[in-house]
């Protein structure tokens, strides 16, 4: 697990790959300047390997090439934009979502399974030593923040991190302390798992937890079909999927408050009341106004750097009784690439997803299993694709996982 003098198997290109990788996952939650700084030393190494070796590289991996029509299609929308300044910001959001997969593929063949298993542990201790600090925060301002929570504000969230997105870090470190707990024999990541359920449930991001809870179920599925476990394990894991939520409902201030004000979100909704400041209420707003654009522009949408725009007319004109600042973009990245791309656009985000479903689902890494339903559950409630820590799970941890497992008995290629 050691970043070793470069020699001739891995070479300068490789040790800037690895060093940039570590950095970059240490940073998630803490800082946007580093994941930046590390995105780029990613694609520099990776463009050197590709120059100086040559590798033999597959670019027919059916992920990078439906990112990287994404990417190109937002290129594209330069010769449509209503502001070139809009277009430029557009593009520097998406470009990681083709420099991820494309370092991954061209070192694909030098990243070995230590490698694999201590960027797993740096990803679960960052996100763990966030979520501690997180709920020593919250401890400290108990009353504060659960008067907050009955008015659809959120837990702060140390390091500034989205706290949606943030949620979904949360969601799969839990998930990958598991793994490499129970798969590489590292007991002590059992105290971090641990750490990140209770955070989990005190931070109360309702995607990830609910994401949380699917991406389980999926995963006892999975394990049903390849091992067929014994009555008593299978009860008691929905014991505990139903006793755990109950729990932390009548015990944790802030997971009760959450739940209380989920209950209000639905019957805005249910009653078609006024929308503005109920979360819920506010995406359904803009899922409609969304689709009153897809109607005028089916095929190839409005642009990506036009969305904003688009929006605010079209808010207008349905006549939303919304709050000029609560007239948000849609929160579904289906939705959202609907109506920036139009049909072909959702077309290549469904391929991207269904993909896996029909490649030997059962079989395939558990923790890309895990990735994937996060993901996909996550993209129903947040425009994953859009923001720059969404992207990290979308097209860099994606890959990285899609092929690696973190398992002490597979063979997979060393340094």
């Amino acid at each position: 697990m050691n970043l070793a003098i470069p020699n001739k198997s891995n070479g300068y290109p490789f040790l800037i790959f690895k060093g940039a990788l570590i950095l970059l996952v240490a940073a998630i939650p803490y800082s946007r300047a580093i994941i930046s700084i590390s995105t780029a030393l990613l694609f520099l190494s990776a463009v050197a390997e590709f120059i100086i070796t040559k590798p033999k590289t597959n670019f027919k991996n059916i992920y990078f090439i439906c990112l990287g029509a994404l990417v190109i299609f937002c290129f594209v929308d330069g010769l449509r934009a209503y502001s070139i300044n809009e277009w430029v910001k557009s593009i520097e959001v998406k470009i990681p979502l083709l420099i991820f997969p494309f370092s991954i593929v061209i070192f694909q063949q030098k990243i070995s399974k230590s490698f694999l298993q201590l960027i797993s542990v740096v990803f679960c201790l960052s996100i763990t030593i966030s979520v501690l600090a997180s709920m020593f925060n919250y401890a400290n301002n108990y009353t504060q923040i659960n008067q907050l929570i009955l008015q659809s504000k959120n837990v702060p969230i140390f390091g500034g991190m989205h706290h949606i997105t943030y949620s979904v870090f949360g969601a799969f470190a839990t998930i990958a302390a598991v793994v490499l707990a129970y798969q590489a024999k590292l007991n002590w990541m059992w105290i971090l798992a641990l750490i990140n359920l209770i955070g989990l449930h005190i931070l109360t991001a309702r995607t990830g937890l609910v994401g949380l809870y699917c991406t389980a179920s999926l995963l006892g599925l999975v394990y049903f079909i390849n091992h067929n476990p014994s009555k008593k394990i299978i009860l008691l894991s929905l014991s505990a999927a139903i006793i755990l939520p109950v729990a932390a409902y009548f015990t944790i201030g802030s997971f009760h408050n959450r739940a209380i004000n989920t209950w209000e979100d639905v019957k805005v909704i249910w009653n078609q009341k006024d929308a503005n400041y109920q979360s819920m209420g506010m995406r359904v707003e803009a899922a409609k106004t969304s689709f009153s654009i897809v109607k005028k522009n089916p095929v190839i949408g409005i642009g990506n750097s036009n969305i904003k725009t688009a929006m605010a007319i079209q808010y207008e004109s349905n006549n939303t009784n919304l709050f000029i600042e609560n007239r948000i973009l849609p929160h579904n990245q289906f939705i959202m690439e609907l109506t920036v791309h139009g049909i072909i656009g959702l077309i290549l985000l469904i391929i991207f997803f269904m993909f896996p479903l029909f490649n030997h689902f059962t079989k395939l890494p558990l923790l890309f299993i895990s990735i994937w339903s996060l993901v996909f559950f996550a993209c129903m409630f947040e425009c994953l694709f859009d923001r720059q820590h969404g992207i990290i799970l979308v097209s860099l941890f994606w890959l990285l996982y899609s092929e690696y497992e973190v398992k002490n008995e597979l063979k997979m290629p060393e340094n």
